[in-house]
């Protein structure tokens, strides 16, 4: 049984947060993130652009024109050639939806003998979960290449050799090959560019290499003319956008096939009428992320690193320390993935751990930090259990040590004095758990 329920909770109507009451400090960016001023202001300034696109006449045609300025922008930020490379979506799960089931069916057409599909151990369900539904339903076969146990990244030389030996038939038969940019819990960044050279010299040119940017835009470079990816997808509530905002890269001369239909909104590849108000705030939020990304992971980086030291500094007062999974050399400038644990004696195995219950610390010091737990809690016919996450266990981390693990991200806004904080109530309550 799991012990990681909580108290239930009381059914409320949702209400903002009051500005005279203090806010919990926010450290969950990873999840998801505030809109900023300047996507705000923008779309503030064409909410009177109500038109239709697709209509011919004044109003949709100036909505027409705001909507390509938008796509222009993004198209810049991304580093593409051209602004006819961005379809808009309604974000990541969307895209990674319409460039793995498009991509690789569109491929499998042309080239049968490619039923292939071949991604990582650690991926996100946006990307996971289609390959479930094209095994199921499209005859694909995939694979999952593991990361590097120690870092959680996709070294180049562990693909090549698992294209080449695990296959069956040999690497020919790979339609597309997907692998997220940096992953949304160990925060491992993966070589991109090396990685899509290594599947086009071993594949050929004719496989599809996707990527989610979901996590990366905003924190570490993201070029798609220099890393030379066929799809990219991008999640706009990631980086400061609106929610409901998304987009997807596609290569000049790649072609993939729409998953919906209808009209032919988005070169025939999206259908549906474009949201001008959010693909105008997704546009300037990329711009401001992409522009400023030196300041801003620069920030990021400091506020992670300030309440990594304090945090191990306060839990070695009362004898307990944290575990970092991962590497966080390789990671993300704003992520920090741990378990919290404290030192126990055992007469038969020796010197060993003992590990918090992360889902109780979050609901215990909710009203005063957000974070997030590194297990998921399920409930299935009246039993609750515990599932280590895909990232987690592709670095081996055992069930004990992910019930006590801890995904703290940082975000631009973040200060010094918040993670200070944050830490020393983190670890006041780690205490308190380890006391009961």
């Amino acid at each position: 049984m799991c012990n990681c329920e909580g108290p239930p909770l009381k059914k409320r109507k949702a209400e903002p947060l009051r500005a005279t009451e203090p806010y919990p400090i926010y450290l969950d960016y990873n999840a998801t993130t505030p809109l900023c001023d300047e996507a705000w202001e923008a779309m503030a300034g064409v909410h009177k652009v109500w038109g239709n696109p697709s209509s011919s006449h004044p109003y949709g045609l100036a909505a027409k024109c705001a909507l390509e300025q938008a796509r222009e922008t993004i198209s810049e930020a991304l580093g593409a050639s051209s602004s006819q490379s961005i379809v808009l979506t309604s974000g990541g799960t969307e895209s990674n939806n319409l460039a793995i089931i498009g991509g690789a069916r569109c491929v499998a057409k042309k080239w049968p003998n490619k039923t292939y599909i071949v991604s990582t151990n650690c991926e996100h369900p946006a990307v996971a979960e289609v390959l479930k539904y094209l095994k199921e339903n499209h005859g694909f076969h995939f694979l999952m290449a593991p990361v590097n146990a120690k870092t959680g990244r996709l070294d180049a030389d562990l693909l090549e050799r698992f294209l080449t030996e695990e296959v069956p038939g040999g690497p020919e038969h790979v339609a597309l090959v997907t692998v997220m940019f940096a992953n949304n819990e160990l925060g491992s960044v993966n070589p991109i560019q090396e990685l899509v050279k290594v599947v086009k010299r071993v594949c050929g040119d004719d496989t599809l290499f996707h990527s989610d940017a979901a996590q990366a835009l905003g924190k570490v470079p993201v070029h798609v003319h220099n890393t030379n990816v066929d799809l990219l997808s991008v999640c706009g509530h990631k980086f400061y956008a609106p929610k409901g905002s998304g987009a997807l890269y596609i290569k000049p001369g790649v072609t993939i096939r729409n998953v919906t239909f209808g009209a032919g909104h988005e070169r025939g590849i999206r259908p549906g009428t474009e949201n001008v108000l959010l693909a105008t705030g997704m546009a300037e939020a990329l711009r401001l992320s992409v522009t400023r990304m030196g300041e801003f992971a620069g920030q990021m980086r400091a506020t992670r690193d300030e309440l990594a030291r304090v945090l191990r500094d306060e839990l070695a007062k009362n004898h307990m320390d944290y575990v970092v999974n991962g590497d966080i050399s390789c990671a993300l400038p704003n992520t920090l993935n741990c378990a919290v644990r404290k030192h126990v004696a055992n007469h038969k195995s020796g010197e060993a751990f003992t590990y918090i219950s992360a889902q109780r610390l979050i609901i215990a010091i909710g009203d005063q930090v957000c974070i997030s737990a590194g297990s998921a809690c399920h409930s299935t016919a009246g039993d609750a259990e515990i599932e280590v996450s895909a990232p987690l266990r592709a670095v081996g981390v055992d069930l004990n040590r992910a019930i006590g693990t801890l995904r703290i991200s940082t975000g631009r806004d973040t200060t010094i004095e918040e993670v200070r904080r944050a830490a020393r109530i983190i670890a006041r309550q780690a205490a308190q758990q380890f006391a009961e």
